[in-house]
């Protein structure tokens, strides 16, 4: 980097969008111009919205976590037809992995317990539980 480059505070500035005016002009001048503050400032972009990313991964694991007993039976349906010969197994595999991932569905057991608190009259409960479900989605 050569002498005019501006300061890693200057530039860290321009990356939160709390410099304004002038010197956001003249910093977007240089970095037309500047190879080395551009790789900095992309560098330091990478850093401030590497958080963002993680949260992202993890909550696609934990969506993956919850969805393993579909992705076994969409496995399984595929191997039935590439399989022909295991046919009635894989499609065998297929329905109880399906009903696996059902059972283990929140929603599923919300389901059943407004279904249980309806068939004993309890529809207060029932309409709580639907409110709280509601809710939360």
């Amino acid at each position: 980097m050569n002498r005019i480059c501006p300061s890693e505070e200057i530039l860290s500035e321009y990356l939160c969008g709390a410099l304004s005016g002038e010197a956001k002009d003249e910093l977007e001048r240089h970095l037309a111009s500047c190879a080395d503050c551009r790789r900095l400032l992309a560098e330091a972009h990478d850093v401030v919205k590497r958080p963002v990313l993680l949260r992202a991964l993890s909550r696609a694991a934990g969506s993956m976590r919850r969805n393993l007993w579909l992705a076994g039976a969409a496995c399984s349906f595929l191997l039935s037809f590439i399989y022909p010969r295991y046919f009635l197994q894989f499609l065998v595999a297929c329905l109880i992995m399906g009903g696996k991932w059902i059972m283990d569905s929140r929603t599923s057991r919300i389901l059943i317990m407004v279904q249980e608190a309806w068939k004993s009259g309890d529809r207060d409960k029932a309409e709580d539980l639907i409110h709280r479900f509601t809710r939360q989605k």
